[in-house]
């Protein structure tokens, strides 16, 4: 038996923002597999199965994001010869992943800032250190060291 061809996979607008919302997966075989079983897989394992109505190549999988991201693909399956039952090769993966949620997106930024200031306050004192010489007054140094941990007891 030959092969039938892959189908076409893609996501179906509205695209999910966060876990909670569902995702539509779309799931196309070629014009003349009509009526096609159709299941869709997440890495290895299944994650649902829908035959197309006997008018139509493709199907709509209405998954729960709580399966998370990740790689999708599908494959369907007819009737051949004989009533002999053939699969397609799998389709193209369809990835689908979700925006960082705003919060870690302004405490990253937020480190990132204390490590640069951290870093740019050391430099300064080293640099005034070395200005005043190995005899000179360590109050500027312990002045921003002070200033500095206090900034991040804050």
């Amino acid at each position: 038996s030959l092969a039938i061809p892959a189908p076409s996979i893609f996501l179906v607008p509205p695209y999910p923002s966060s876990h909670d919302d569902p995702m539509y997966i779309s799931c196309t075989a070629p014009e003349d597999f009509l009526g096609a079983n159709f299941t869709l897989f997440q890495g290895g394992e299944v994650v649902q199965l829908l035959q197309a109505p006997s008018n139509q190549s493709g199907v709509t999988f209405n998954v729960t994001s709580e399966a998370a991201g990740g790689d999708f693909r599908c494959q369907y399956g007819v009737l051949g010869e004989h009533s002999q039952p053939q699969l397609s090769d799998l389709s193209q993966p369809a990835r689908v992943s979700f925006p960082v949620p705003t919060w870690i997106m302004v405490l990253s930024l937020s480190l990132a800032g204390a490590v640069l200031l951290l870093t740019g306050l050391v430099a300064v004192a080293v640099v005034v250190r070395k200005g005043n010489g190995a005899a000179g007054s360590p109050s500027c140094s312990v002045f921003l060291f002070r200033l500095l941990r206090q900034g991040l007891t804050v």
